[in-house]
């Protein structure tokens, strides 16, 4: 696979010098530090005896470590799915975004709204402000809750009133056109500058704040239980869940470089082509034609607790199922989608 910028994507190995070094393989634990709030929006989701497990101890799960460590550590050595926990330890997320505090707080903000389809077929932009279907000057003539119906933006309280549970709807919004307190609610995130060289070398030429940049790539996403994308690929991105679990499903991209058929054959059922939802594709295809033995050789089949970054390298299909409604953030460069 040819290397560029976006497949510089190097997985968080994490070696402390001296007798108490740790290492992947010592914390295998999927459970963050119990920090005195709910994991989800919903107190018992009805997906989890069905979606949740034990968790797959091959993927390497870090303690949280500090910025500065991040930066100047050697934590970047493979191309590997990671898991960091206790991520959102001290973020006012978990008071600013709970479900009734999300509501008050932005009851008239506008964020882009999509569909599972969309997202995985077209990418994650046009699930948001660039689904333009009525032009700026029809929009003029429309009443507001037609524009924002036929625009695919919505509020987030009339997402969670009318929408979250009612359609395939979730809110997947980059372009933030949330108050800047969002931002802070999410604050400190661990995302390494180095990852985004060009948005670096840029910074370091204006003279920003190095920790900055990350806030250009951000998007909020919140979605019911067992809402989820299917398989898709995009450039690495660090996906950090607040409130609720999601299962991802994770296929390495050396895996099908130089044969793509190989994914279409996993991802997609034969004889449908229209694309299942992750809960679907679990549930339909997931033990038929031994994709269960080729993720487990060549993948992951991973639980992300709330608290929990996880970590997904270029290329790398996925697919993903909420357990319980989630309110997640996602830092991507370009949030791209690619063919899958």
């Amino acid at each position: 696979m040819a290397i560029s910028i976006h497949k510089r994507a190097l997985v968080f190995f994490l070696a402390f010098a001296g007798a108490n070094a740790q290492t992947c393989t010592d914390d295998a634990t999927s459970t963050c530090t119990y920090t005195g709030h709910y994991p989800t929006w919903e107190d018992a989701p009805a997906s989890a005896e069905e979606f949740d497990h034990d968790n797959d101890k091959s993927i390497c799960r870090l303690p949280i470590i500090s910025v500065a460590e991040w930066e100047t550590g050697r934590y970047w050595e493979k191309e590997e799915p990671v898991i960091v926990k206790n991520v959102t330890d001290g973020w006012m997320a978990l008071q600013h975004w709970t479900k009734e505090e999300m509501i008050r707080r932005y009851p008239d903000v506008m964020v882009g709204m999509g569909s599972s389809r969309d997202l995985g077929q077209t990418g994650p932009d046009d699930a948001g402000d660039a689904l333009r279907k009525v032009s700026i000057k029809m929009q003029k003539c429309l009443p507001p809750l037609l524009v924002m119906y036929v625009n695919n933006v919505t509020s987030p309280q009339d997402f969670i009133v009318n929408h979250m549970h009612d359609a395939d709807k979730y809110v997947f919004d980059r372009k933030l056109n949330m108050p800047d307190d969002l931002l802070k609610d999410c604050e400190p995130y661990p995302m390494p500058t180095r990852q985004y060289k060009e948005d670096y070398d840029a910074v370091m030429k204006l003279g920003l704040p190095e920790r900055e940049m990350w806030k250009d790539h951000l998007a909020l996403t919140i979605g019911r239980d067992l809402q989820g994308l299917t398989f898709h690929r995009h450039n690495a991105a660090w996906n950090v869940v607040v409130f609720g679990t999601k299962r991802w499903i994770l296929y390495d991209g050396e895996r099908f470089a130089q044969n793509i058929t190989r994914l279409k054959r996993m991802t997609r059922d034969v004889d449908n082509p229209i694309q299942l939802t992750g809960a679907n594709w679990i549930r339909q295809l997931y033990n038929k034609n031994e994709r269960m033995e080729e993720i487990r050789t060549y993948g992951h089949d991973c639980i992300q607790r709330a608290g929990e970054m996880l970590y997904v390298p270029y290329g790398w299909a996925h697919m993903v199922v909420n357990i319980g409604d989630t309110v997640a953030i996602v830092s991507e460069r370009g949030l791209d989608a690619m063919d899958a």
